[in-house]
């Protein structure tokens, strides 16, 4: 969840969970299925390393059960062709479990029940059906963790039993205290509830923190991701990471404490690759069942994410890369690379061996437009967008509908999550230079080509880093380069510094993507890749034995 969610705040705040009456009771029936630990894919750790990841709205993505215009369960089994096709190998779903808000803008964040799956999306045998078929085609998926808080309707806050315990409360209103990510006031994060008061991270009286002190809290999250990791997710993304323990005003993110129990959480996740818990039907299937967790610690300074990736081995797998979608879009809108450039390079520098950023260039969150807004429809920059998104060192994430260029003006969370446009993806799948076309070559490279899952290197241009970026991807003894044009008008760029970087000189130039243009050797240390088209990207072969074939040529 984002810092400031504004209009979920207000919706929130202002809408009760819609109550039930006949209609909804004969379109939503109450799930009386269940959901027995499940077949585990069988993974071996940093599997995440190669993964492409498809973050899937679920609300938003495909009606399969209902026809009530509200995707869900069924709806996502249905387009795993497409998502096959499309190349992506994990699947990200928002919050599925059942939730207070069903209005417009559910976004499920506001949980009631973490073993209970949002009967807008169907139910408890819907999502096995789904798990087992995304395992069926060597595709991995992933849940949305939502531990930090709960709805203010969660029977945990409305029991007696659990309701002071669980959750963090004053006896009255405290003074000087803001919000989490600095800003506000103690009345944005303290609200009134039965003569006394309950801390709320996010500033809406919808929403309570649960209390990371209490051991009981501790022991339930960890049974809930145990319970939904048993059934066969392969990993989770966990938000609000940043705000599980407050000690104190201003020491409301980023507490020690908080990252001893999100070590916990690791700890229950490496079990899992022992085959030591949580055995399954046939056996002990969990063996080699490797799951991985991303975080969501929000913040525009790289170095804060640092911290979540804890020693390499006992903290995030992970962490989603809040800095990328402006770098990159710094680079295609302003001209100006360095700031991706720096940004990878100190990811590069800094984050223990062995993690993953997870890159992406628009969400949910009322972070960035999507890049169909972005760059005002563009072809050639929202492609080239994806291509820094799906060529970046990190573990890609490609946003629903981001493949086919759809907008979304950022300022208002239901502007990024609208209905997928199918539409566009059958018009554009038989077009060769569509967006559609491209991701799925972008991707293929990735996948066919370790150097492109591997290290990064910035390299020099004769242009500098305002008109065009060069960079180099390496794994082995294989390098491929990566040029792009940052500008309006078709370039030459010429790239030096390769035999540095294990590049033979004056050695042969394969293209992956884009056109050679003549140009199929180096000439000693550097390259130049003629006629690059107006934001255009060539993905080049400059060193290894593994070339496939060329995917396609520059973007008309």
């Amino acid at each position: 969840m984002r810092p400031v969610l504004t209009a979920v705040a207000l919706l929130l705040a202002g809408l009760a969970c819609q109550g039930p009456n006949s209609d909804a009771h004969s379109r939503y029936p109450v799930d009386t299925t269940t959901i027995e630990p499940g077949q585990q894919l069988e993974s071996a750790p940093g599997w995440y390393g190669d993964a492409v990841i498809y973050h899937i709205w679920v609300k938003a993505f495909a009606d399969g059960v209902y026809q009530d215009g509200i995707g869900d369960l069924p709806g996502i089994q249905s387009k795993l062709d497409y998502l096959q096709s499309l190349g992506v190998n994990t699947l990200w779903l928002s919050p599925i479990f059942e939730c207070a808000y069903k209005g417009d803008n559910m976004h499920g964040y506001d949980t009631t029940d973490y073993y209970a799956i949002n009967d807008r999306f169907g139910t408890r045998a819907d999502l096995r059906a789904l798990i087992d078929a995304v395992h069926g085609r060597g595709m991995r998926i992933l849940f949305d963790f939502v531990p930090n808080h709960t709805s203010t309707q969660h029977p945990w806050f409305t029991q007696g039993s659990t309701r002071n315990d669980w959750y963090v409360w004053k006896g009255a209103q405290p003074a000087g205290w803001g919000l989490p990510w600095g800003g506000g006031s103690s009345q944005d994060v303290w609200k009134p509830n039965g003569g006394a008061y309950f801390y709320t991270s996010f500033a809406t009286d919808s929403l309570a923190d649960l209390n990371f002190y209490n051991p009981a809290v501790q022991a339930e999250m960890r049974k809930v991701q145990a319970y939904w990791l048993d059934r066969g997710f392969d990993g989770m993304r966990v938000d609000a990471a940043r705000y599980l323990c407050e000690s104190g005003p201003g020491q409301q993110a980023d507490q020690p404490d908080t990252h001893t129990r999100l070590q916990a959480f690791r700890s229950l996740l490496d079990e899992y690759s022992t085959g030591d818990l949580h055995p399954h039907p046939g056996g002990d299937a969990a063996k080699h069942s490797a799951k991985a967790m991303i975080a969501e610690a929000w913040t525009n300074d790289a170095s804060g994410v640092t911290p979540y990736y804890g020693n390499g081995a006992n903290e995030f797998h992970m962490c989603l890369d809040f800095s990328a979608p402006w770098a990159i879009a710094n680079a295609i809108t302003k001209g100006d690379a360095t700031q991706v450039s720096s940004l990878w390079e100190f990811e590069q520098r800094t984050y223990p061996a062995g993690t993953r950023s997870a890159t992406f260039d628009s969400n949910h969150d009322n972070l960035i437009s999507r890049p169909g807004t972005q760059y005002g429809g563009a072809k050639a920059k929202i492609i080239l967008a994806e291509a820094l998104t799906l060529l970046s060192p990190g573990t890609p994430i490609l946003y629903y509908g981001n493949e086919v260029g759809m907008t979304g003006q950022s300022g208002t969370d239901l502007n990024l999550r609208q209905p997928m446009d199918w539409a566009a993806v059958a018009t554009q799948t038989s077009q060769p230079d569509s967006i559609l076309s491209w991701c799925r070559y972008l991707i293929q490279a990735r996948r066919a080509y370790p150097a492109l899952r591997g290290g990064y290197t910035t390299l020099s241009t004769d242009l500098g880093p305002t008109k065009a970026l060069a960079y180099l991807r390496n794994a082995g003894t294989e390098r491929v380069l990566v040029v792009a044009n940052l500008s309006a008008v078709s370039q030459t760029i010429t790239v030096s510094g390769l035999t540095g970087q294990g590049v033979p000189a004056g050695g042969p130039v394969q293209a992956i993507l884009g056109d050679l243009k003549g140009q199929d050797a180096l000439s000693g240390d550097t390259y130049t890749a003629t006629c690059l088209p107006a934001y255009g990207v060539r993905v080049l072969y400059v060193a290894g034995t593994g070339f496939q074939t060329t995917l396609h040529g520059d973007l008309p």
